[in-house]
This record gives structure tokens, sequence and C-alpha cells, in this order.
């Protein structure tokens, strides 16, 4: 693939220093805000009661596999044929298609839900994409998604 080193490609091997920082300052900003939203103002509490499928499948797993192909492989390559916010657009409605099959597993298809976690998934794509961009590390959009997922187990 690409003819070259695939942990160098998808940007796993360098600017782990700038990446952990960009994921340090990113995860605070989500932590913050899931910590206002849920205890103060929806008043709701933390559910620490998560199996190990939770732990390795939602948290674990689904950040490292969903951001090698959304921003390390896919967002690099569009990125070759066009401008980074067009790449990065294509790549967050993608990132949000990936999601209909859990939606629909989950039985979550009412309008409000549906409508919420495609802006959500939305957003959250293209702000990865965007960190991806930033720090040339892969591994910072996969420490921020990570810690996303295990936010939504921990209060939803």
């Amino acid at each position: 693939m690409e003819k070259g080193n695939p942990l160098s490609y998808l940007g796993l091997r360098y600017n782990l220093k700038k990446g952990l920082k960009w994921a340090g300052w990113v995860s605070l900003v989500f932590i913050s805000y899931f910590i206002i939203l849920n205890l103060t103002v929806l008043k709701s509490n933390i559910d620490f009661q998560m199996g190990l499928h939770e732990w390795l499948n939602t948290v674990l797993l689904v950040g490292i596999t969903e951001e090698i192909v959304f921003r390390g492989f896919l967002l690099r390559k569009l990125m070759d044929s066009y401008k980074f916010w067009i790449a990065n657009t294509i790549t967050a409605l993608l990132f949000v298609s990936i999601h209909f099959p859990i939606w629909f597993y989950k039985d979550l298809f009412e309008f409000s839900y549906l409508l919420n976690g495609i802006t959500t998934s939305f957003v959250l794509g293209i702000i990865f994409g965007f960190i991806y961009k930033k720090s040339n590390s892969l591994w910072s959009v996969i420490i921020v998604h990570s810690l996303y997922n295990l936010l939504v187990s921990l209060f939803y």
C-alpha cells in the first residue's frame, strides 16, 4: 500500500508528542463539556458499570479502527485530490454513514434521535479531521475518539 511504511503513512509513527498535546487539550474540552452539561445542567449520573465488552469494543477498538480508516486512510487519500475542507467534509459524511447500522441495530430510528446522531457524528468527523490535520498524528484522534466514546458510555 502506497509503497511505504503503513505506520508512517497513517501518521502513527511521527509527531507523537504533538499528537499527545492536541489530544490532551481537546480531551480537556470534551471532559469539561460532558461534566458541565451532564452533572450541572441535566443533573444526570455517571454510570461506571461498563462490562469488558463495552470497554474493549466501544472505547478501545472503535476509536482505533474508525480513525485508521477515516482519518488515517480516507482523509489522507482524499487530500491528494481535494483541498482539506472538501476532503474533510466528504470524510465526515462517510463517518456519519457508518453509524446508521448502529442506530438501526439499537432501534434509534426516531427523527429527533436520528437528527441529533447525524449532526453529532458529522461535527465530530469534522473536528477529528481538523485535529488530524493540525497534529499530523493519528494518535491524537484515536485518543480523542476513544475518550469521547468513553464519556458517552459513562453518561448515557
